[in-house]
């Protein structure tokens, strides 16, 4: 039998030795065609499942990139961008046309959701505004909900529960059945007639949701116009039966999602805009952005703490008992407890999300333009905010993680870097940029350079997803 497969199969022959000790250069990496999207690959139990712009969920070897299952979404579809609709429930074809009351809403085919992998089954949301449950080990379909609007978020899958938000609010599904148990709905505090043309755009999807001790926490804010209130919403939801614990009205907009530990919710929201003004009726920024730490218990504010901000989501990082607070303007270091701050760290564009690991925070800063951009990679010292060092990085940059030593960054090129050091190991510089670079199993990184469609015509950049050799960057 080993006479046959040494003449038969080689290449698997070697792989399957190497694999419970060490991979050759020969099948430590591989790259297959791929349509790319938002989704993040994850494995689970030895496969690799991942969403496509295509509408379908893969189910892959990780070792050789092998399909072994494929479920196809948004169905009477063919390939493309095409344009599907859901009538909401209770609508008469006059109220949909002629009053625009109870209008469809549009989904599209693609998957930008990360799937969810638990107890053999696998769950995702598509651009279809549907919710799928998938058979691990076969790719059939267990059971499908409609929630019809768009499904913001991978769900939170607890106790036979899975937990998904849109801009109705929060679902939760039976996992066993696909019924749903309840429906929490968001924004219920601001009148319809104030929202900005509901009918036509509806409500924007809630964040979240978070797991606490005791409550799921989620946030909202409405589309806003003149007559809109500048709020926006955390709210604190009894598991079990969706009921509101809590709810925080918050002066303020763009809220971030919610991030909870040690007994506090976090969120970041842009301060009030100044007064509407003739020929600019949403009012200009406030250029501050305020970071709030709630109790997770009743809802009151611990303490707050403001910064500076021109455009862009803040983002929240929390290490030990420290959270960071990064805009676009400033990173700040602030103790969890008592929202004392320890450090700060300024520069003209901080961008995407920083990382961290027992020894460094690392943030990329941004010069140049989008078509020559010029970023660099800093590692701060988590006690001071002192900067060990920072490395240039050519076609852009941000951070996608850090593993085992090496820090990995990139925008069009993927580089791995020292992280004691912030030399440069490798850098692998065939893609055009990088929609996904966040999962490192058996010695490969895998990343998705997505496909790319020029508006206006029919060219398309085929797109890539790639396992690399996490030593040498090769494919």
């Amino acid at each position: 039998m080993i006479t046959f497969l040494r003449e038969t199969y080689p290449k698997l022959l070697l792989c399957l030795l190497l694999f419970s000790s060490s991979f050759s250069a020969e099948c430590a990496g591989w790259k297959i065609k791929f349509d790319g999207s938002d989704s993040d690959p994850v494995i689970a139990d030895g496969v690799l499942y991942v969403g496509s712009a295509d509408g379908a969920v893969y189910a892959l070897d990780p070792i050789n990139g092998a399909t072994k299952w494929r479920f196809q979404t948004g169905e009477g579809l063919t390939s493309g961008p095409q344009i599907i609709t859901t009538p909401r429930k209770g609508a008469t074809f006059e109220e949909m046309v002629t009053k625009g009351v109870n209008a469809p809403r549009q989904g599209k085919k693609g998957i930008d959701l990360t799937p969810v992998v638990r107890k053999g089954t696998v769950f995702i949301g598509s651009g279809d505004f549907s919710f799928y449950a998938l058979d691990a080990m076969t790719g059939e379909k267990k059971w499908s909900y409609a929630a019809e609007s768009k499904i913001a978020g991978s769900a939170v899958y607890e106790d036979g529960t899975a937990y998904i938000v849109t801009e109705k609010g929060l679902h939760a599904l039976d996992t066993s059945t696909g019924k749903r148990k309840w429906l929490f709905e968001t924004l219920q505090e601001i009148p319809v007639q104030q929202m900005n043309d509901v009918r036509r755009l509806g409500k924007r999807p809630a964040q979240g949701p978070e797991r606490g001790e005791n409550a799921l926490f989620l946030t909202a804010w409405p589309f806003r116009m003149s007559t809109t209130p500048q709020k926006c919403f955390v709210y604190a939801v009894a598991p079990e039966s969706g009921k509101t614990m809590w709810v925080n009205a918050l002066d303020g907009l763009d809220i971030t999602a919610p991030v909870v530990t040690k007994g506090l919710v976090f969120v970041t929201a842009e301060d009030p805009r100044s007064a509407p003004q003739p020929g600019n009726p949403l009012g200009s920024s406030s250029n501050q952005e305020t970071l709030y730490a709630i109790n997770a218990v009743d809802g009151q504010i611990k303490w707050k703490l403001g910064a500076e901000r021109v455009y862009g989501r803040s983002r929240l990082l929390i290490a030990n008992n420290t959270i960071y607070f990064k805009t676009d303007k400033r990173l700040i270091a602030v103790e969890l407890e008592t929202g004392r701050l320890l450090w700060s760290f300024g520069a003209e564009n901080i961008q995407g999300d920083p990382k961290v690991d027992d020894q460094h925070l690392y943030v990329v800063t941004h010069k140049g333009t989008m078509a020559r951009p010029d970023d660099t990679l800093h590692a701060l010292a988590l006690a001071t905010g002192q900067e060990k060092w920072s490395q240039r990085l050519s076609g852009g940059a941000y951070m996608r993680m850090v593993h085992e030593g090496v820090v990995y960054a990139g925008g069009a090129n993927l580089y791995a870097l020292d992280a004691d050091a912030g030399t440069k190991l490798w850098s692998f510089e065939e893609m055009r940029r990088i929609s996904s670079a966040q999962l490192i199993s058996g010695g490969r990184i895998f990343a998705i350079s997505p496909t790319v469609t020029y508006f206006g015509t029919s060219k398309v950049d085929q797109g890539y997803l790639y396992a690399l050799d996490a030593k040498t960057g090769k494919p």
